[in-house]
């Protein structure tokens, strides 16, 4: 009895195999991610200066 389940689990076993060879055979193998960078894409970042109205510059005062 026990080398019949032995058998008959070995079976089952080797048609998961078969079963799962043909899955991939037909549905193809699962590719890899593909996380490309969009190089299209314009950044558009403003940088806001702020500008004082007394600035010294050297030691030399010059008014805007």
């Amino acid at each position: 009895m026990k080398s019949l389940k032995k058998v008959i689990r070995l079976v089952c076993l080797v048609m998961f195999v078969i079963l799962a060879s043909i899955g991939v055979g037909i549905g193809g193998a699962i590719g890899a991610p593909v996380n490309r960078k969009r190089e299209n894409e314009v950044v558009t970042i403003e940088m806001v200066e702020t500008v004082e109205e007394d600035s010294t510059v050297s030691g030399e005062e010059y008014k805007l």
